[in-house]
């Protein structure tokens, strides 16, 4: 059976989740979720990700995963950032700019939200979409703890 448009853009969204999980199993970490920013257009992709475990939000630097995996993983985002785009293309389809994953590390469960605001020429660009959403997902932790 011939893949159809949403198994194509699920597949490389997913193949994102598994570089991620990748990273993490060699340094023998595991994180409760694991939350993925990307951004593409024609000319600019941008990756990068954080986890929470037990509450807390993480970095990078705080996974104990070594700096020559997490730029590997962050350039094969990119990549698969404009992969999805030319599935997009490829399909006919307006592709989104910008994508916030969720993947519960626990449950399985994978959520996906996308916004087709183009941060390229905006002061904020596509860094500061990725601190506003770390800064939300930590006051959401935050308010989980105070109740």
């Amino acid at each position: 059976m011939a893949k159809v448009f949403e198994d194509e853009f699920t597949d490389i969204q997913s193949g994102m989740v598994s570089l991620a999980v990748e990273a993490l199993e060699t340094a023998d970490m595991t994180v409760d979720r694991i939350y993925i920013y990307a951004f593409g257009t024609e000319h600019e992709g941008f990756f990068n990700l954080f986890f929470v475990k037990d509450g807390k939000l993480l970095h990078n630097n705080d996974v104990g995963v070594s700096e020559e995996i997490i730029d590997q993983v962050l350039d094969l985002g990119i990549d698969d950032t404009f992969k999805l785009l030319e599935v997009c293309k490829k399909y006919g389809r307006q592709a989104p700019c910008q994508y916030k994953l969720v993947y519960d590390c626990r449950t399985g469960h994978f959520d996906g939200e996308y916004s087709y605001d183009d941060l390229s020429d905006s002061l904020y660009g596509s860094s500061g979409a990725l601190e506003d959403w770390e800064k939300e997902i930590a006051a959401s932790l935050s308010g989980a703890k105070d109740e």
